[in-house]
């Protein structure tokens, strides 16, 4: 898990992403992986959304901007992998 004096990295920030999917998903954390697909984990857009809201809320800290993830961008994410990728190229 990530501190506040830590810098974003990729491991962090698939740890934030892979418990968000967990609690949102009610799944076992060990189950998500970057090569895991949003769909092989049954992670419906609605999902996202919450996953979505959950990763701004924890990452938001490490922001330079105000960090926000658009519905419309959830769509093109197909990985946990691209999903990590996004998110640390918007911190």
């Amino acid at each position: 898990m990530l501190t506040r004096a830590d810098n974003p990295t990729a491991e962090g920030v698939l740890g934030v992403v892979r418990d968000a999917l967990a609690v949102v998903l009610e799944i076992d954390p060990a189950q998500v992986t970057p090569a895991s697909t949003l769909a092989s984990l049954d992670a419906d857009s609605l999902a996202l959304v919450e996953v979505a809201e959950i990763v701004e809320e924890q990452l938001a800290p490490y922001a330079a901007v105000p960090f926000f993830i658009p519905d419309a961008d959830l769509e093109s994410l197909a990985t946990v992998g691209q999903v990590v990728d996004y998110v640390l190229a918007r911190l």
